[in-house]
């Protein structure tokens, strides 16, 4: 028998269906890169459930994919427990951080992949990534100080405040952006901002 053996004109549409394949019979070296394109696709044939967790990624997407989105959910960590000195922020599980009860001292914000992971080695020279860092303050109100990969690195406040003046606000949220761009090894461009949340008067 040859691989020419069998020919999409000689099986009909419905002859070969998903019950009828063993869920190994098909794999990615068993497909020429050009067999499958989309107008082969039906609309519904994708979805979620048919897709496994780790079936789709990155590097099998375009760089200059464009995708048109309806909405995006993003998973927030929320701490509850009090937090002071060194903060590990692990951008490889979450970008946006609640610490939800009150800061117990300055806080040194540490960017990394994840434990085991650098920052370096998770974005590449000419990409960036944001986080977004709620801190909650009480009557004794504390700063942040921006690490990465164990190292401290300068941000670019907004507004050109110093970041001795990036300090907590008595009874409140404080929210800290920051954008991190990377530039060359292990060199960094963060631009940072702090913005003061809290209960309006007479609310």
């Amino acid at each position: 028998m040859t691989q020419q053996f069998l020919q999409t004109g000689r099986i009909a549409n419905t002859a070969v269906t998903s019950d009828k394949i063993a869920n190994t019979a098909i794999t990615s070296e068993k497909i020429a890169n050009t067999a499958v394109t989309s107008d082969k696709i039906a609309n519904s044939a994708i979805t979620v459930d048919k897709v496994e967790g780790s079936a789709i990624t990155s590097p099998k997407l375009a760089s200059n994919l464009s995708i048109s989105l309806l909405n995006v959910l993003e998973r927030a960590n929320i701490y509850s427990t009090a937090v002071g000195g060194n903060v590990n922020i692990d951008v490889l599980n979450n970008t946006v951080y609640l610490f939800s009860s009150n800061t117990t001292a300055n806080v040194t914000f540490n960017f990394r992949g994840n434990g085991t992971v650098t920052l370096q080695n998770t974005i590449s020279i000419g990409q960036s990534i944001s986080s977004a860092i709620l801190l909650k303050q009480s009557a004794n109100t504390f700063k942040a100080n921006v690490y990465v990969d164990g190292s401290l690195v300068a941000p670019l406040w907004a507004s050109n405040s110093a970041p001795a003046y990036i300090a907590g606000t008595n009874e409140s949220t404080d929210l800290y952006v920051f954008n991190i761009i990377r530039t060359g090894t292990s060199t960094y461009t963060i631009l940072a901002s702090n913005t003061k949340f809290s209960s309006a008067l007479g609310q």
